[in-house]
């Protein structure tokens, strides 16, 4: 079996984070999870460049269980429905300077009501990012 891609991911509701996290495994590892833009902003430069002391902030994503030595680096960053254009646009230069190499997919709250789901459904948000990931 291969090893899965590492992902960060910052969206505003745990629940749907550890929804979606379960969903995409065993392809896509989620090493590291921000809850807000503000902490995102701070924590996403620092674990996408190799900085993997300090455990993310939630207390969520595969880092967070493992010491220092066996977290893994993200090479993308999953951004959930609630991120804003500014926001997006905000981490997109910051872990740029950082770490250049890291890609970024978006979920957008239309994308995913374009399906006909009614709200923020992790099945639907996987598969959409799943898509996405595949066009990279």
């Amino acid at each position: 079996m291969a090893t899965p891609t590492p992902i960060a991911t910052l969206g505003r509701d745990a629940k749907t984070a550890e929804a979606v996290r379960e969903l995409l495994l065993p392809d896509f590892d989620v090493v590291h999870t921000c809850l807000d833009t503000a902490t995102a902003e701070t924590e996403l430069p620092l674990v996408c460049s190799g900085q993997l002391e300090a455990a993310a902030q939630s207390g969520l994503g595969s880092n967070a269980k493992l010491p220092a030595g066996e977290r893994r680096v993200p090479s993308v960053i999953y951004l959930g429905g609630g991120v804003s254009d500014e926001d997006t646009a905000k981490l997109t230069a910051v872990v740029g300077e950082k770490a250049p190499g890291v890609r970024f997919i978006r979920v957008t709250r239309d994308e995913v009501l374009a399906t006909g789901a009614t709200g923020p459904v992790p099945e639907v948000i996987a598969k959409i990012f799943r898509e996405k990931f595949a066009s990279l």
